[in-house]
Order: C-alpha cells, then sequence, then structure tokens
C-alpha cells in the first residue's frame, strides 16, 4: 500500500513498513516519519530525538509513544512505522471515533496530577529511611519484596507501586537495574527512555559509574541544578562514600556524564502508566 503525503511541503512517499532491522533501516522515506513523529497536527514530539534517516530505537520508541497517544488498543502499540501511522500524522486520515476517544481519555488522565509527581511526592516521605542493622540491606523496601540485597531498584518500584503505576509489580518487577533498562528501551511496561532536554521531575535515572556498560544504581531525577550537566535526585541505598549501596535514601547530586546509556542514549525513563 503506497500513501503520499505532504511533510514540510516535501511530497514524500512510504512504500514499505519501517521496522528496527539489523543492519538498520535507512532512507529518506525514514527521514519523512521521523519528521512527522517529531511534528504533526497533534502537536505532540513524539520522537524526542534528532532526526536521522536511520530507523533506531529511538524511531521504534517513538512509534509505540505515538501509538498510545493516538488512540491505538493496547495489543495494536508496536514498534513500526507503516501506512496507517504514517495516514494519521500526516493529516491524511482522521482518528477512528473510538481511537478518538482513547487519545481523549489518556490526554484527560495525563492533566490530572502526572504518575511521576505522585512517585516523587511519594518518596520524599522516605527520606531519612536507614537499614537495619547497617549494612545489613534490610529494611522495609526488602521485606516488602521478600528478599535481602542492593534495594535501590526495589525503592524506585515500591514508590511508583504505591500510587499506582501499572509498570511495576510488588516481587517481580523491577529489583534489578538491567533488567528495567531493557524493557525501558524495549518499551515494555510503559517505560521510554527520555532525552535529557525532555526529562521531569520524577522521572527515574540509571546510573553506571565506571561507564563500562553495566548500569549500577537507579533513583528519582528531581531537578536539575546545571542544565544539561548537574541534577539532583532522591535514591535509596545510597550514602556518601557509597553511591551503590549505603543504606540510606537521600537526595544526591548528580552529573549527566554519570548516567548509564542504552543504545547509545542517556537512561532518563519516563513511567507511562
Amino acid at each position: 500500500m503506497r500513501i503520499r503525503a505532504k511533510i514540510y511541503g516535501v511530497p514524500a512517499a512510504v512504500a514499505r513498513t519501517l521496522s528496527l532491522t539489523t543492519p538498520p533501516m535507512k532512507g529518506e522515506d525514514i527521514r519523512h516519519a521521523q519528521r512527522l513523529l517529531k511534528s504533526n497536527p497533534f502537536g505532540q514530539d513524539f520522537l524526542q530525538d534528532r532526526v536521522s534517516a536511520e530507523f533506531g530505537p529511538a524511531t521504534a520508541r517513538a512509534c509505540i509513544r505515538a501509538k498510545y497517544w493516538l488512540g491505538y488498543p493496547a495489543g495494536f502499540q508496536r514498534p513500526v512505522f507503516g501506512p496507517r501511522l504514517l495516514a494519521l500524522l500526516s493529516g491524511a486520515q482522521e482518528l477512528p471515533p473510538k481511537y478518538l476517544k482513547r487519545r481523549k481519555d489518556r490526554l484527560r488522565e495525563r492533566r490530572a496530577k502526572p504518575l511521576r509527581v505522585k512517585a516523587l511526592e511519594r518518596a520524599k516521605k522516605d527520606l531519612g529511611l536507614k537499614e537495619r542493622p547497617a549494612g545489613s540491606n534490610k529494611c522495609t523496601f526488602t521485606e516488602r519484596w521478600g528478599m535481602v540485597g542492593p534495594w535501590c531498584n526495589m525503592a524506585v518500584s515500591i514508590w511508583y507501586i504505591d500510587v499506582g503505576s501499572k509498570a511495576f509489580r510488588e516481587k517481580s518487577n523491577y529489583a534489578f537495574v538491567p533488567f528495567f533498562l531493557s524493557d525501558a528501551a524495549a518499551g515494555r511496561n510503559g517505560l521510554a527512555l527520555s532525552a535529557p532536554s525532555q526529562v521531569q521531575p520524577g522521572d527515574l535515572v540509571a546510573f553506571d559509574w565506571e561507564q563500562d556498560g553495566r548500569p549500577d544504581h537507579i533513583g528519582l531525577f528531581v531537578k536539575w541544578i546545571e542544565p544539561a550537566r548537574t541534577f539532583q535526585t532522591i535514591e535509596g541505598n545510597t550514602a556518601l562514600g557509597n553511591n551503590s549501596n549505603g543504606g540510606q535514601v537521600m537526595r544526591r547530586e548528580r552529573r549527566v556524564n554519570q548516567v548509564a546509556r542504552v543504545h547509545g542514549a542517556r537512561a532518563f525513563v519516563h513511567v507511562g502508566r
């Protein structure tokens, strides 16, 4: 199926379905798709990344994000750019009534107090919490999880669980930072990587202290101290002198160059549900 659309005044034809492949798909049709994901009649930047003419993980996540906000049913929010998404984003086709209703419902839900804000408020209640005894990894989070061990990811998961997030499940998702980042990179469970320019209070941020590709720690983003360079977090299982296993819930100051990378992108993560 070939659909012609006018993107930035340039006629464009997309005659193939765009998706993640190895090696990645490249071409002008991908550039046009990325431009539509970035600027469209819905006024939303679904791409949150640069236009590159290469269909990489960021573009795949953008397709999932676009389909969610355009009202696609849950089972149809796949990381693929095809003729229907092109038609909707170009304005060649209006949203079907059921899609429009779902879009309105999702936008209405977003206008309420965001989940990330509720999670951050929940985290602030635990500031000062410490392990008992010190160095034991025993605390309220490991008790609830039913597992004694490093608990930074258990803490952020429970903060989100306690305010109603469906992306996390107690004693299941998530206690281990690499598993969490893997799902975020794939756009699973309502998780999505965000560019540093898009990060908001209450979003999650994972750290890789040695920048060796193995994430070490996670916390909640609070605010920028020096935009694009340093920021404040609330983290569990940290302390001055022991970033990843310090046994306390604390505010910390971090640098962007300490943030883990996932497929080349910094690991700031937005929780969508």
